[in-house]
């Protein structure tokens, strides 16, 4: 989490570094394309590794690891393939003709990531969270280090007259240094996993990888139907909007959009401990009971989250995004609350969604998914051309809510799950209450909004008392 959130602490360089919002637009629009290529080029393999690995007595983890990354190892030289032969065209769906090396790049960089996810995997599977930590952290290191040598240090070196620096430097690629430095970081990461890749050795089981693959697509329809979710906002404001306006909107909404990325950095750090603690606790009588209890704590440090970003936005804000041209557009600090919320209720689908891989039903964990990318493609599409992305925030909300609503009953149905559900619904009201207070009081008295942040979790504390009354008496 730690190493994510300083990989999120690019966003004041970015916004201070990239000369118009624009620029910073068009960042957005990339790393939006490459989510969504992202999920294709792993083949939901990850999660499918998860489950046919648990299964010690008919696989061995070591062979489905290997069928795995052999499959993607296939795969990833074919995109690399397709980038090449076809970058032209690719960026000029993208919006950006002038730039098909772009293309290149970045299908280097998802068929790296894509075979690396399964290394690190392996680790989390084989519960080795120190080397994980090691490798991710060196990844991270490299990106954020290339980042300030290109945006930072080369502007400071030629102001300073070390003109030599112009040799590896020109102001005017900086989106390109952008991207290359996530270039470099990805491509880095595959020799430091190391020993990992020694399991290859049990080579290719076609029979396996066919069982794989049919667990394993419906978890690329999940995920596409994430990324729509998630990013498709942001391809959505560049092309439905007029051309001077789209890589602004999208600028100013993707600025601030990273003020709510503090909740999602927990919700995809507690993803990567979750997954494989989930499965292995499938076995037990107690599981049931475990993941309620896990979705109790999960909520209540979200609550957590939300309130104190809230509560500390009047500083955080500047903090993070380092233009005042970025706030002259007073739409921005509006969207955070609800994305907040809304990357809240993602965790939560996180949590409900064990259900349908346990019971192998991954294609109703796919329609829950769908169902949710519905409402954001019509969200998006209806409202943009009014709201820009007012519009895109709201949606978000709403598909996320949809998919909870909808993973909760059908979870119920195939894999009940005791939650505390009222007592959670209720913690999350008086968050949202608690959140609104601390951005009024911040017009107010700004130091008072600090104070919602005691008042949570004084309500937390009340949730939990019949439960820890009920372990004392025991």
């Amino acid at each position: 989490m730690v190493g994510r959130l300083l990989n999120f602490l690019l966003v004041p360089l970015y916004t201070a570094s990239l000369g118009k919002i624009d620029e910073y637009g068009q960042v957005n629009v990339m790393f939006s394309y490459a989510a969504f290529i992202a999920v294709i080029a792993a083949f939901g393999l990850e999660t499918g590794f998860f489950n046919f690995a648990r299964k010690k007595d008919e696989y061995k983890p070591e062979k489905v690891f290997s069928t795995a990354v052999i499959a993607l190892l296939c795969s990833g030289f074919l995109w690399l393939l397709l980038g090449n032969l076809y970058s032209e065209g690719l960026m000029r769906m993208a919006g950006y003709p002038s730039k098909p090396h772009y293309a290149v790049w970045f299908t280097a960089i998802l068929a790296a990531d894509a075979i690396s996810s399964l290394g690190f995997a392996w680790l989390r599977f084989t519960e080795r969270p120190w080397r994980f930590v090691l490798v991710r952290s060196i990844n991270i290191a490299v990106n954020i280090g290339l980042n300030l040598f290109f945006l930072w240090g080369c502007p400071l070196l030629l102001a300073k007259g070390y003109t030599w620096i112009n040799s590896v430097y020109d102001p005017a690629r900086l989106l390109e240094y952008i991207f290359l430095s996530n270039l470099v970081a990805s491509l880095v990461t595959l020799p430091l996993l190391g020993r990992v890749w020694i399991n290859l050795k049990w080579g290719f089981d076609f029979g396996l990888f066919k069982k794989l693959l049919i667990y394993s697509l419906p978890m690329v329809v999940v995920g596409l139907a994430g990324m729509i979710n998630e990013t498709l906002d942001r391809i959505l404001l560049k092309k439905i909007l007029p051309v001077n306006a789209g890589d602004y909107e999208a600028g100013i909404y993707g600025a601030f959009y990273k003020l709510s990325m503090v909740m999602t950095l927990f919700v995809q750090a507690f993803r990567f401990a979750a997954e494989p603690f989930f499965f292995k606790q499938a076995e037990s009588d107690k599981a049931p009971l475990t993941y309620a209890r896990v979705m109790s704590v999960f909520v209540y440090v979200c609550g957590f989250i939300y309130v104190s970003t809230l509560a500390c936005l009047h500083w955080l804000a500047p903090l993070l995004i380092r233009k005042q041209d970025y706030f002259t557009d007073a739409r921005g600090m509006q969207i955070v609350p609800v994305l907040l919320m809304a990357n809240w209720l993602l965790g939560i689908y996180y949590n409900l969604s064990i259900w349908y891989k346990l019971s192998n039903k991954t294609t109703l964990g796919a329609y829950t998914a769908l169902f949710g990318a519905a409402i954001t493609l019509i969200g998006n599409i209806v409202f943009i051309p009014e709201y820009s992305f007012i519009s895109s925030a709201w949606t978000t909300l709403a598909a996320y809510g949809g998919m909870v609503l909808l993973g909760y009953f059908w979870g119920q149905r195939h894999y009940p799950v005791p939650y505390k559900s009222m007592t959670l619904i209720s913690i999350m009201l008086f968050a949202a209450i608690l959140g609104y207070m601390a951005l009024a009081f911040q017009q107010i008295i700004p130091y008072i909004a600090y104070l919602t942040i005691p008042a949570y979790l004084l309500a937390v504390w009340l949730a939990e008392a019949p439960r820890n009354a009920s372990r004392k008496n025991h």
